[in-house]
């Protein structure tokens, strides 16, 4: 009985700490988003301050409900290079910002956060990058005449 209830506290934890990510963008045509709810996440902190924050988002994984915006993006994104997007934290602020090392492909990127919300197990808000800074080619269909917008917005809810 003891070993079924640990397990079920175990397993309540994990069902509690979902995380998310999306991406947003913008077309000629419509505006689109990807979502995963799949990532790696080591999130550490102590009474004071967020210790090691490292968030790591299978390409795979997200997922816009349309499998063939999926498989362009995929393809914009090189997956047969890189597979994962990451961002490593590298300062906490108290602030109210964070630090961290956002990589896609080989290209990093230092960006300094202001999350909407930012406790010692819970950090949530959005920040806006171009697809460009990364040296990925702004993706397009039939010829360009569908073409996205550079910009993204990333979306980000990640609990301990």
């Amino acid at each position: 009985m003891k070993k079924l209830i640990c397990g079920l506290l175990i397993l309540s934890g994990l069902v509690y700490a979902e995380s998310s990510i999306e991406i947003h963008g913008t077309s000629t045509l419509h505006d689109w988003a990807m979502v995963s709810k799949t990532m790696n996440v080591v999130f550490e902190s102590d009474n004071s301050k967020i210790t090691k924050l490292d968030v790591g988002v299978q390409i795979k994984t997200l997922k816009s409900g349309d499998e063939g915006l999926d498989e362009k993006a995929y393809e914009t994104l090189k997956i047969d290079r890189n597979n994962v997007i990451t961002f490593s934290l590298k300062e906490y602020n108290a602030n109210g910002t964070i630090k961290g090392v956002f990589k896609v492909l080989d290209k990093e990127r230092v960006e300094t956060l202001t999350p909407d919300t930012l406790t010692m197990n819970h950090v949530a808000g959005s920040f806006k990058v171009k697809m460009t800074d990364f040296g990925l080619e702004i993706p397009s269909v039939m010829f360009g005449a569908i073409k996205s917008g550079d910009e993204v917005t990333v979306k980000y809810d990640i609990n301990k």
